[in-house]
């Protein structure tokens, strides 16, 4: 009896182990996504950091051409980054250039997988009905900036 309830606590041990092993838990207690050791060279290779330098004249090369009431940034919250970014299989964002319902230039984006592909499904959702995650309606500068 002693055996088979050791064997019983390694089984259930194990298949706990195994449901958490893609998960890590964030600095901030929230649990995300780890990346396989593909998709973190695939993450590794969109995009990179740039001086503030650099910004700053790639910013002012668009924003010359802008006018007054133009778009010239959109903002988003770590929250809503975080939560696009936590999907399975998420390895960056796209964003989208696009308009909003009142015909106002913005950005919109989506996840992105390794193989580069927009993420439109909901890999790990918990139910039929849970969307993908997706994200629009930030602040408009020149209104909110």
């Amino acid at each position: 009896m002693k055996r088979f309830l050791i064997s019983a606590i390694c089984v259930v041990t194990l298949t706990w182990a195994c449901q958490k092993e893609d998960e890590k838990v964030a600095p901030n207690g929230k649990k995300s996504t780890m990346l396989t050791a593909e998709e973190q060279l695939v993450a590794d290779r969109m995009g990179a950091m740039i001086p503030l330098s650099e910004f700053e004249k790639m910013k002012e090369r668009f924003q010359k051409d802008v006018g007054p009431e133009e778009t010239r940034a959109v903002s988003y919250g770590k929250t809503v980054l975080e939560k696009v970014l936590s999907q399975k299989g998420c390895v960056g964002i796209r964003f989208y250039f696009a308009k909003d319902k009142n015909g106002k230039q913005t950005l919109v984006f989506i996840g992105v997988d390794k193989n580069g592909k927009d993420i439109t499904a909901p890999a790990n959702a918990k139910t039929q009905e849970d969307p993908t995650q997706t994200a629009g309606e930030g602040p408009i500068c020149p209104r909110l900036c």
